[in-house]
């Protein structure tokens, strides 16, 4: 189980952010791409460098060599990656509706896999929903911050032609539906009474989040506190299941020279553009980079998941701190 003290606190900084947000702070504001790339460097990309680990652990096991479970699996990590690096060369919209796609799925997976919800079908609905809300709520409620950065992504100048008071109302429509949704899971009893309380509360405080504070202070706020760091208690629990002693140190110790190439490599890519591209093409760089590394990341995590749900190895006790 994931740590509730640690939820409690990601809750009550929202809870800061969308206040501080209400007084229309302009530190904030002038401040939030660098908050929220600061945040994104330090903890977002991180999260995924422990992958490697997880492949050896759950679906490689029948190999005894070392130098062959490393082969295979940075043969197909990194082909990935550059396959997906091609598709977006070659296709950017296309690639842009699938990280879309993705993200969708990727958040709301790791929102929801220690949900109640005994359907595996209506749990699946969920965790679209979930992740639509999630990723589609602060697009939409930002839109004129959003739309050149997508667009630039995109290379296509007509991609998601919406207003801003259309996009308002989307947003506000996203967050209505997602609390219709939990409403009606409790009606038909998918999951109690305070479970479905809880996941409204959240919605409220991610709405709040997404709709009120600047779009990246928004993103970032939800991809490292929100996302990143329980996917890191995930992890870290569950390696304490097949490694002994493990601990939140021998896990930052481990990402670290994996995190140290990734960033090394997105600055890289800035410095020899730095001189030529904008600032919406700087941040369309990084979304491209997230996009490619999150694929293989994904897939790993599924398999963390489907490895969790079928030998429920987590206790309520098994807590990172």
């Amino acid at each position: 189980m994931r740590n509730p003290v640690i939820q409690l606190m990601v809750q009550l900084i929202t809870l800061i952010i969308i206040m501080v947000s209400f007084s229309k702070n302009e530190w904030l504001v002038s401040s939030s791409l660098v908050i929220a790339l600061l945040l994104i460097v330090l903890i977002g990309i991180p999260h995924g460098a422990n992958d490697h680990l997880l492949f050896f652990n759950l679906i490689n096991k029948r190999m005894d060599d070392a130098n062959n479970k490393s082969t295979l699996f940075f043969a197909s990590y990194i082909g990935l990656i550059l396959l997906y690096v091609g598709c977006w060369y070659l296709f950017p919209t296309f690639s842009l509706g699938l990280f879309i796609l993705i993200s969708i799925y990727h958040f709301g997976q790791s929102n929801l896999y220690i949900s109640p919800i005994e359907s595996k079908f209506v749990k699946l609905i969920s965790i679209f929903l979930s992740g639509s809300f999630v990723l589609l709520t602060p697009i939409f409620a930002h839109i004129e911050t959003a739309l050149p950065v997508i667009q630039t992504i995109s290379k296509n100048p007509y991609f998601l032609t919406i207003s801003e008071e259309l996009g308002n109302t989307l947003a506000i429509s996203v967050g209505v539906l997602m609390i219709i949704h939990w409403v009606i899971l409790m009606l038909s009893t998918q999951i109690n009474f305070k479970n479905g309380l809880h996941e409204i509360m959240n919605v409220f405080l991610l709405f709040g989040l997404f709709y009120f504070s600047p779009l990246w202070i928004g993103f970032a706020i939800y991809f490292t506190l929100w996302h990143a760091i329980p996917s890191i208690e995930d992890q870290i629990n569950f390696f304490k299941t097949t490694r002994e002693n493990y601990n939140l140190g021998k896990y930052v110790r481990e990402i670290f020279p994996f995190s140290l190439i990734a960033l090394s490599g997105l600055l890289l890519a800035f410095q020899f553009s730095g001189d030529y591209i904008s600032v919406n093409q700087g941040l369309a760089l990084l979304f491209s980079f997230i996009a490619v590394i999150t694929l293989p990341h994904m897939i790993m995590m599924d398999l963390l998941y489907l490895r969790i749900g079928e030998k429920k190895t987590f206790d309520t006790n098994n807590v990172i701190f």
